[in-house]
């Protein structure tokens, strides 16, 4: 993601933070116009390459996903060369501190498995997310986890749970 779309999103999300605490019409208006343009922002931060040589044609994809509700955002940026997944994950839930961090993981079939490296109250941590491509969306999977050399990990890929209403769009 380019540092413009990723100051942009931050200081959208302080202003949707600043105005949630006035309730009235003109400001639910304005948290609605925001909630676009960071939509509009993410779309036009869209691009598809193919690269070919001779012995392989690999599809390059990058694309930006966001959930908000009235509290809660989520934004992921996905940078994708074939079946391997990079790029940058964004928690901001209300009352919680803030997840923010990088993705590395791959494909398989309609699922992405990847290692979120991410800071959070100060710390580096590094866990195991799971995401269900669902049309254009994304769902985040989840599951028994236990630690492994120092990262958590899902005890079972294979039976992940996808039934989420924080649908990534």
């Amino acid at each position: 993601m380019n540092d413009c779309a990723l100051t942009f999103i931050m200081r959208a999300n302080t202003i949707m933070q600043f105005v949630k605490n006035k309730n009235n019409m003109k400001n639910n208006l304005l948290i609605s116009i925001v909630i676009v343009c960071v939509f509009a922002a993410c779309k036009n931060n869209s691009s598809q390459t193919v690269i070919s040589d001779k012995e392989s044609t690999v599809k390059q994809m990058n694309h930006c996903y966001v959930f908000t509700s009235e509290k809660d955002s989520i934004f992921m940026e996905l940078n994708s060369k074939g079946n391997l997944i990079t790029g940058n994950l964004i928690y901001k839930f209300f009352e919680k501190d803030q997840n923010k961090g990088t993705l590395q993981g791959t494909i398989k079939g309609d699922t992405l498995i990847a290692n979120y490296e991410f800071i959070s109250e100060g710390f580096k941590s590094v866990r195991e997310v799971a995401f269900l491509k669902k049309g254009n969306n994304f769902v985040e999977g989840h599951g028994d986890m236990a630690e492994k050399n120092g990262k958590m990990i899902f005890k079972n890929t294979r039976i992940l749970n996808f039934n989420s209403n924080i649908i990534l769009k």
